[in-house]
């Protein structure tokens, strides 16, 4: 039988797979609008996609795979998930970018590469599901203790009247 933390740790990794394909599905669809039928560069299009699948994916992942209800804290909470998911940006716009001249510079149709670059694209997300779950997991275990450290502190009024 598995132990309470590790059937968290397998609902957690789930529901973050969960999130993660909704994310993916909304980043490849624009990918191949933008860069498969509008013909638009490659590193417009990996920004645009990564944005089409980032907004879902902090939100669901928040919801989901954190439990996390309530406004998010900006600096806490925000700047540091923002910071993890430029990271992948970066690596997806490099890599698409490199693909897509390298494929282009060897005379490959526009519809093959079209079709490596989207798996390009999606390669990246891939080697960084676990590299972002492991540090937004850190994250917002960060924040849980943070926020029950709270619940259990005296409140100001009550410090006073003592």
């Amino acid at each position: 039988m598995l132990g309470d933390r590790t059937r968290e740790r397998a609902r957690k990794l789930l529901t973050f797979a969960g999130g993660s394909a909704v994310a993916t599905v909304c980043s490849e669809g624009v990918l191949l609008l933008t860069y498969g039928v509008l013909h638009w560069l490659p590193t417009v299009s990996s920004v645009l996609a990564w944005l089409a699948g980032a907004i879902p994916n902090y939100w669901l992942g928040r919801r989901w795979t954190w439990r996390r209800t309530g406004r998010p804290h900006l600096t806490a909470e925000v700047m540091p998930y923002v910071a993890v998911v430029l990271f992948t940006l970066l690596l997806a716009v490099f890599t698409t970018h490199t693909v897509a001249v390298q494929l282009k510079a060897a005379h490959v149709d526009r519809a093959h590469r079209t079709v490596l670059v989207a798996g390009a694209f999606l390669g990246v997300y891939v080697v960084m599901f676990l590299v972002r779950f492991w540090l937004l997991n850190r994250l917002f275990a960060r924040l849980h203790r943070r926020d029950r450290a709270k619940q259990h502190t005296p409140s100001e009024t009550s410090r006073r009247a003592s």
